[in-house]
């Protein structure tokens, strides 16, 4: 007999506007791969109920999307692509959006415009993202016929298509189908940061001014070590952060000025962006112009996010923004994923420097 697997897709944004003073990071704990997959029953655009327990006997798949985070919107298309190919096989896809600044009425003229032709659902209160431990979109999960979770991450290896090495939410999907144990069952997504409704911090002063044309410099993953032994002496600070990313935005000027103030007293000061190497010339350098920044600049150099993350921190999901603090050893004294408080960070590089 044929297994049939049913995909659903949570589509949900994690954008942060600074216009609205919404900026912040909400952290959860990780779902267990062996786990039982939390329940839900969310309504589709049209009203009608949808509730998992009714897809019992079957494989699901979970995917958290958005209608308008740019990750988000390059893996749409994919994301449809599987869907389609996967319904030949009885896969059934279902989305649900679980932003709480996009209406019902955006996420319907989305779905349109795109033509997403699978049942969407609106998870208000961001429930289901809460209980799937959902941070980033996109995020896939899947759900074997019994309920129990036996994958959880990325939908591929990069985000530009025509660098992708590895499907991983393919790969699951046809190791499922085929009877078998997903072989990777966990891996790292990156992504815009779940827009959830019970954040609502307040929105901190931004100074925007014109600097000179910045110098960003490629840096591949197996070259981060050696940054960090290159800074022997001085305190360093790293920030991973990207142009798409609203918090990274929003806390980087208080980068520029901790460098400098601290740029003649031992401490360095590294930003490592993770926008598309397309984007440098057109989005992070003009952003970097605009902040003044006078630090240390690097683009990150791999298809590859989780080769990153693997040289920085093992146990870091991948969120940003995300700040890093070495001792003048070079060992790492602290980190923090999300919008860092000036005065903590302050506090550990006063630390660093004794």
């Amino acid at each position: 007999m044929i297994k049939r697997v049913v995909l659903f897709s949570l589509i949900g944004i994690a954008f942060f506007v600074i216009a609205n003073g919404s900026i912040g990071v909400q952290a959860h704990n990780n779902l267990a791969v062996g786990a039982a997959a939390p329940e839900f029953e969310l309504k589709d655009l049209s009203g009608k109920p949808h509730a998992l327990k009714s897809y019992r006997g079957k494989t699901a798949v979970v995917t958290f999307i958005s209608a308008r985070c740019p990750i988000s919107k390059m893996y749409q298309d994919r994301i449809r692509a599987v869907a389609d190919e996967y319904a030949k096989q009885g896969v059934a896809f279902l989305a649900i959006n679980a932003n709480a600044d996009e209406l019902i009425a955006e996420v319907r003229a989305h779905a349109e415009q795109n033509k997403l032709n699978f049942t969407i659902l609106k998870d208000d209160g961001n429930v289901v993202a809460d209980a799937y431990a959902a941070e980033r979109t996109p995020t896939v999960y899947v759900v074997d016929k019994d309920g129990v979770l036996r994958y959880q991450g990325r939908i591929d290896n990069s985000q530009n298509e025509r660098l992708v090495k590895r499907n991983d939410l393919r790969e699951a999907l046809n190791e499922l189908l085929a009877g078998k144990a997903v072989s990777v069952a966990e891996t790292k997504a990156m992504g815009c940061v779940i827009k959830r409704v019970a954040q609502k911090p307040t929105a901190r002063a931004v100074t925007r001014v014109v600097a000179p044309d910045p110098t960003v410099a490629l840096l591949k993953p197996a070259a981060f070590p050696d940054l960090v032994k290159q800074s022997a002496g001085k305190v360093l600070i790293v920030n991973f952060w990207a142009t798409w990313c609203g918090p990274c935005v929003a806390e980087f000027p208080e980068f520029v000025k901790l460098d400098q103030s601290y740029r003649d007293k031992g401490v360095r000061f590294v930003h490592i962006s993770a926008d598309d190497s397309t984007d440098l010339k057109t989005k992070v350098i003009p952003f970097l112009k605009e902040q003044k920044a006078q630090s240390d600049q690097f683009l990150q150099d791999t298809d590859d996010p989780q080769e990153m993350i693997d040289a920085v921190l093992k146990d870091w999901s991948g969120a940003l923004p995300a700040t890093f603090v070495y001792d003048k050893t070079g060992k790492l004294i602290f980190h923090r994923l999300g919008i860092i408080d000036r005065d903590v960070l302050m506090a550990e590089i006063e630390k660093g420097l004794k």
